[in-house]
């Protein structure tokens, strides 16, 4: 970094939310001046198709320290967001979604928890303003991620979070594709805390998340930081052993003591019953080893188109 690089970095990955962003610049820019600190935003623009490009460019013209990185293509938020930290120079650095669920105005809190020693620092949405369909699984998922990853969040998919320049300096030496932040932050020895923010709805568009994805993202996240469920298939099977050894103890009886009886209708449901798990099991270990064809293609993890510097 240079002599005159900012003190505070704030990472906006943004798709197609060109509604928001006049009102986002506005409160974010009178949030950063507020600190005392010298500020940059990197706003990395990853591949919208609605405006948004045209309206960085111009918030970038009156405010040069608004800083806009452009990728070749939709990669996604995770892709985004390292885009952005590879471009942020500030000695503490803060990621933001620009939707404004999460209110800029929150920032100074995490970087004054982050003055205290911590190098990663998680907003906890205390009243959170999504429907129950989201919010219900993700109190149950949020439970299983801090169990296999040991990482103490109770709420892991708040997207604002601060950081310490030298730990975002080691996440950025990763090389894998299925990255989630708090577990690789953890793994990295980084110390991880979070405080209670403020939570709003959605003022404009909406959810770049459906059902369909966020039941996605949750698989991608649970397989990518654990092998949890390639073990827990071991112990499953053992289970339905112990299962399938007493019933046949059991049919054993039945012939013995009733004679030869007809139980096909038994067979066959257990039949249908274990070629399921078998099926369950297998598409499990092919998701583990497509992930590892994929990781070995080492295809780059985002493309930058343009830079406004």
């Amino acid at each position: 970094m240079s002599s005159d690089s900012p003190t505070l970095s704030v990472v906006l990955p943004i798709y197609n939310e060109q509604a928001a962003l006049d009102s986002l610049f506005e409160r974010l820019t009178t949030t950063l001046d507020a600190t005392g600190m010298a500020w940059e935003v990197v706003a990395v623009d990853d591949g919208s198709t609605d405006g948004s490009r045209e309206l960085l460019r111009a918030h970038r013209a009156r405010d040069p320290r608004i800083r806009v990185v452009v990728l070749v293509r939709n990669f996604g938020q995770s892709p985004a967001l390292y885009a952005g930290f590879s471009r942020a120079r500030g000695r503490f650095v803060v990621m933001l979604d620009a939707d404004l669920q999460n209110p800029p105005e929150d920032i100074p809190r995490l970087v004054e928890k982050l003055e205290q020693g911590y190098d990663m620092v998680s907003g906890r949405r205390a009243t959170r303003q999504d429907s129950f369909f989201r919010t219900a699984p993700s109190r149950w998922l949020n439970r299983y991620i801090s169990a296999v990853t040991r990482v103490p969040l109770s709420d892991h998919g708040c997207a604002i979070k601060a950081f310490r320049r030298e730990l975002v300096d080691r996440m950025l030496t990763l090389t894998h594709r299925c990255r989630y932040l708090p577990a690789d932050a953890a793994m990295l020895g980084g110390r991880v805390t979070e405080i209670d923010v403020s939570h709003a709805g959605r003022p404009h568009g909406q959810s770049k998340y459906g059902p369909i994805k966020l039941i996605r993202t949750a698989f991608d996240l649970i397989t990518s930081v654990t092998a949890a469920p390639l073990q827990a298939i071991g112990l499953f099977g053992w289970f339905l052993a112990g299962i399938g050894f007493l019933m046949s103890l059991w049919v054993a009886y039945v012939r013995v003591t009733q004679g030869d009886i007809n139980q096909m209708g038994t067979v066959v449901a257990v039949f249908f019953f274990l070629s399921g798990c078998q099926l369950v099991a297998t598409g499990l270990m092919c998701e583990y080893i497509s992930r590892i064809y994929i990781e070995v293609q080492a295809r780059p993890y985002y493309v930058i188109q343009e830079e406004l510097e």
